[in-house]
């Protein structure tokens, strides 16, 4: 189980920084409009970190993405409306 959901972090972690980068966003100024730390920012982009439904809300704003695609890859139809 806890490996399933270190994968989940993981993964949903990558989604995230390539959508910073795509997106031309820096760490720091992500980091400073989702109102989190550079560092945390950071782990949750590698990985080490998981995150609360909060942080992942304020993140997904910030990329104008939705959670569902952050912590699975796949867009909801409701995104597409």
């Amino acid at each position: 189980m806890e490996a399933e959901r270190m994968k989940l972090y993981k993964e949903a972690g990558a989604r995230i920084k390539a959508l910073r980068i795509e997106k031309g966003y820096t760490r720091e100024c992500m980091a400073a409009h989702t109102k989190l730390s550079g560092k945390f920012l950071y782990e949750i982009e590698v990985g080490r970190k998981g995150f609360s439904a909060d942080v992942l809300l304020r993140i997904a704003n910030y990329l104008d993405t939705g959670c569902d695609y952050i912590m699975t890859g796949k867009e909801s139809i409701m995104n597409k409306i």
